[in-house]
């Protein structure tokens, strides 16, 4: 039952790489709020009030709306993810119950001591049960799933801690690139952009085969402009769209390169 339950939160979460609709809902956030940053610029270089600006304002206060409406649908899928990673856990870790192969086992003890002859001392000497079940072995996607948990709940230093540990004991695994990814992204939500830098570039240097190559790109730029470093900003976020043309990484980049100045 336990291996079931595994088994099928294992192919739910695959890895807790983010399902397209989860990301689709991330793409379209960043896209509107791009939007409404557009908007209030135009408002505040219109030359005189009027009907465009009463337009402008009209169309904002609708984003802002739109923006709410998607950041409250996106913190419902963080707790939904969250909570099925709970769960995943939780059934990892329970041990199976062994009454039934307790009584399987001395079942099949006493129908060996009826067919066995009895010996000259008339003692029957049973093999001994295993006195404890052995714990099971911590896998990369349970240490992952941990770590991203810890992410998707705003604790950012364990989730540091826990991305760090599964890269000492999993260096070779497909979910090593994204865990290196999320340590980037850790340090940048708690602003320490240089850090984060750094943990970017990891995922740039060492996995430039991932699909996380293109957002530890953009990621490094935006880092780089929240430090005031408008040229390294440039650099990167040009850089994504010249490899990446086509990806929602790129998309992003070309509207935030118009925002650099």
């Amino acid at each position: 039952m336990r291996l079931s339950i595994i088994l099928l939160f294992g192919v739910i979460l695959a890895g807790c790489v983010p399902t397209a609709d989860f990301k689709d809902l991330r793409a379209e956030v960043r896209e509107v709020q791009a939007d409404n940053r557009k908007l209030k610029t135009e408002m505040e270089q219109a030359a005189k009030p009027g009907d465009l600006a009463k337009k402008l304002e009209s169309k904002l206060e609708s984003l802002e709306a739109k923006v709410e409406g998607l950041r409250i649908a996106q913190q419902g899928f963080d707790q939904k993810l969250g909570e099925l990673l709970r769960q995943a856990d939780e059934a990892s870790r329970r041990p199976e119950p062994s009454s039934s192969r307790e009584d399987e086992g001395a079942k099949a003890s006493g129908q060996a001591a009826t067919r066995e002859p009895k010996s000259d001392t008339g003692v029957g000497a049973p093999p001994k049960p295993s006195s404890s079940e052995p714990l099971a072995a911590l896998t990369p996607t349970v240490v992952y799933n941990q770590a991203y948990n810890d992410y998707l709940k705003g604790n950012y230093d364990l989730a540091i801690t826990g991305f760090e540990e599964f890269l000492k004991k999993f260096p070779g695994t497909s979910l090593t690139p994204h865990a290196q990814y999320w340590i980037g992204e850790s340090y940048y939500n708690k602003n320490a952009y240089r850090r984060a830098i750094d943990a970017y570039g990891r995922v740039i240097t060492n996995y430039p085969k991932s699909d996380k190559v293109a957002p530890a790109l953009v990621k490094s730029g935006l880092a780089y402009a929240e430090m005031g470093n408008a040229a390294k900003a440039r650099e990167f976020l040009k850089q994504v769209i010249e490899q990446y043309p086509q990806s929602a990484e790129a998309a992003l980049a070309k509207r935030r390169l118009a925002d650099i100045k």
